[in-house]
């Protein structure tokens, strides 16, 4: 809890709360303490808009990210909006991220989903993109048309 709190720079009441609001957050006892899985915290902070991270760790998500066109529209966005709002992270696209991957307008991811050819999770206004499944589905895309 208290490395939740510290990312999102918030008490660790309000995480006690979220914990008790969101199903998608999920604990673990760990030396007789509850501790937030890294994988549920992760699926949790794509999901939705209201936190954000506020330490260094996003920029190093960037600087450690291996493609390319990603890393170049994630440091464009922060240099333009001073935070990481819209930006994805290791297991979650943004609809803009995954455009730029493929190569579309976001527009025609948009209309993957609703096709249902790509998966995507929503929370309100905010779609995330599973990366794993959306790369591998575009690898085996690629496959067909060549």
């Amino acid at each position: 809890m208290p490395e939740m709190a510290g990312l999102l720079g918030v008490p660790r009441s309000t995480v006690y709360g979220l914990l008790n609001q969101s199903e998608i957050l999920k604990t673990i006892e760990f030396d007789g303490r509850r501790r937030v899985t890294k994988k549920s915290f992760y699926e949790w902070y794509a999901s939705q808009d209201d936190y954000h991270i506020v330490s260094d760790e996003m920029s190093e998500t960037v600087k450690g990210e291996d493609n390319r066109r990603i890393e170049a529209y994630r440091r464009a966005v922060l240099e333009q909006d001073g935070h990481s709002r819209y930006i994805g992270n290791d297991a979650y696209l943004t609809v803009n991220e995954a455009a730029v991957l493929a190569g579309v307008n976001p527009a025609t991811v948009h209309k993957w989903i609703k096709k249902g050819k790509v998966e995507a999770v929503q929370s309100s206004k905010t779609i995330r993109i599973p990366r794993q499944e959306f790369e591998g589905w575009l690898q085996g895309r690629e496959k067909v048309e060549v």
